[in-house]
């Protein structure tokens, strides 16, 4: 019997065939995580009733021209270093206020100009590579010295506090295990802070298979409609699929770009006006 193949559309990730460049979808990917800056941005800094209409006309232009310029191969790093100095100047105005993925923005984007053909440099997708192998440590480290992921508490404390999405597990447990968190909770708990350190350890020893990328993205799609905060995660995808130098599809792309919208207003506020 022979399994049904996806359209090469519809793929997570892009098949190349020969003789095709792979540069425009890692490009695309990048794209993709100036994408999620932006949202973040308009998320932070919007304010319908206060903005100007043409200024926000004029900005959303000169976004989508300096997006459009970073997939052509002649302008690409004209474009990031453009879309770079606005970005890290407005970081580092409110240093403060910025979230964790902010940062990792700042120190993955604007590098990219170092490169002539940043789309064809190995240097640049191996430093996306670390980089992000670090983090996922980094975030699993904090995990444990705080000790509620191992418990099981704090999965059990967003089961009934957190966002709507964040209640999807509550049914696994009664409110009488709030605080001493049920067998379920603790190993949600310890597979989270188990995937983030197998992901953090296979970046860093270089371990690059598109099925690792696949299941990778899944993972964070999932943890980004748990949370209802899609930013980080398309940002992490976007990274992932230049660090893995194989880029994004139009079909992710889309799918990120979708997800990007609906986090305006939030996947959970969605849900409650549908359900």
């Amino acid at each position: 019997m022979t399994i049904p193949k996806l359209p090469d559309f519809l793929m997570p990730v892009p098949i190349a065939r020969s003789g095709e460049d792979i540069g425009k979808y890692i490009r695309l990917a990048l794209i993709a995580a100036m994408l999620s800056v932006c949202f973040e941005r308009v998320q932070e800094h919007y304010a319908p009733i206060t903005s100007y209409w043409l200024a926000s006309v004029a900005l959303a232009c000169a976004t989508a021209m300096i997006l459009a310029g970073t997939w052509t191969e002649k302008y690409s790093r004209i474009a990031i270093a453009v879309f770079s100095v606005f970005f890290v100047y407005d970081a580092f105005a409110t240093w403060a206020e910025q979230a964790n993925h902010s940062w990792l923005a700042v120190w993955t984007i604007p590098v990219a100009v170092f490169f002539a053909k940043w789309w064809e440099e190995p240097l640049y997708a191996d430093y996306l590579r670390v980089t992000l192998g670090v983090v996922m440590l980094a975030a699993a480290a904090q995990k444990l010295l705080a000790g509620t992921y191992l418990d099981g508490s704090y999965i059990a404390f967003l089961s009934y506090y957190g966002s709507t999405t964040e209640n999807m597990f509550q049914f696994l447990c009664t409110r009488e295990t709030l605080y001493n968190p049920c067998g379920w909770h603790k190993f949600l708990g310890i597979f989270i802070l188990l995937w983030q350190i197998g992901v953090g350890v296979l970046l860093l020893v270089g371990f690059r298979s598109v099925l690792f990328l696949t299941i990778e993205v899944g993972f964070l799609l999932g943890a980004g409609v748990y949370a209802d905060e899609m930013n980080f995660q398309v940002l992490n995808i976007a990274l992932l699929c230049i660090a893995f130098r194989v880029g994004m599809s139009y079909a992710l792309f889309i799918i990120c770009g979708a997800l990007l919208l609906i986090d305006l207003q939030g996947i959970g506020e969605l849900l409650q006006h549908v359900l």
